[in-house]
């Protein structure tokens, strides 16, 4: 575990310093850095990068609620934990509804590492997940993109059922379907029955990486039969097996 960086809010000498030896002697490897009333909290957080806020509930002219709405406002991915002799349950229980990741009562002083090194473990992974959301959000976003800019009508669908997952805006053009109507129907609702059986025979019992090309009719949304070019790759994305077909007009 790396060294993490505490801030602590509390007013009292003593009991700040028997709250640093507990940590240490708890296992908790981090640096403390203490203030004791909430203009030095506020002053801090907006100059300090903390790992956790550690604070006591009861501060004189300044409140352990006052001081968790500030954390959340200034640094609401960081891990706020009560540490307090005053903490009743239905004050525990209303801070955690506001944003707290855990609470300590000093008479109870022996679950203080275990408190700070969970609510740790929770930040991290919940940073960690949404670094993973973003990252898939921005990997959709370059896929719609690329999607979007193929030259001819483009449908992905699942190998297994048949069923459509995605279109770009040529094959709304080309079919009269919006991609609504297109996402979950199976090829049946567009493809001519010949067409169906061609698609099939090449597709059955190909391999992973197979495609082909083959001519074949589409059936628009009106009814009205378009002849094509089909382009068919078959692939496994994310151990899923999938088909893109590309479909061209012809003549």
């Amino acid at each position: 575990m790396k060294t993490a960086r505490i801030l602590h809010l509390e007013d009292d000498d003593r009991d700040a310093e028997l709250i640093r030896t507990l940590l240490e002697t708890q296992g908790v490897k981090c640096e403390v850095e203490r203030v004791t009333h909430g203009a030095a909290l506020a002053e801090a957080l907006a100059a300090g990068a903390f790992d956790l806020i550690l604070s006591d509930f009861s501060i004189p002219g300044f409140g352990g609620l006052q001081a968790l709405e500030l954390a959340r406002k200034q640094c609401p991915d960081k891990p706020f934990v009560f540490i307090s002799g005053t903490l009743g349950e239905e004050v525990a229980i209303d801070a955690l509804k506001r944003g707290a990741a855990d609470y300590v009562l000093k008479d109870r002083p022996a679950r203080l590492g275990a408190a700070v090194t969970r609510a740790l473990k929770d930040a991290e992974e919940a940073r960690a997940l949404k670094r993973a959301e973003e990252a898939m959000i921005q990997s959709e976003f370059k896929y719609r993109q690329l999607f979007e800019r193929l030259s001819e009508a483009a449908i992905l669908m699942d190998a297994e059922s048949g069923r459509v997952l995605d279109a770009n805006k040529r094959a709304e053009q080309l079919l009269g379907r919006s991609r609504g109507e297109l996402i979950g129907v199976t090829r049946s609702h567009f493809q001519s029955p010949q067409t169906l059986l061609d698609c099939a025979a090449l597709l059955a019992g190909s391999n992973d990486e197979a495609r082909g090309v083959l001519t074949g009719e589409i059936i628009t949304k009106e009814g009205r039969s378009v002849t094509v070019a089909i382009s068919v790759s078959h692939f496994v994305l994310y151990s899923r097996r999938l088909v893109l077909g590309l479909y061209r007009t012809i003549g």
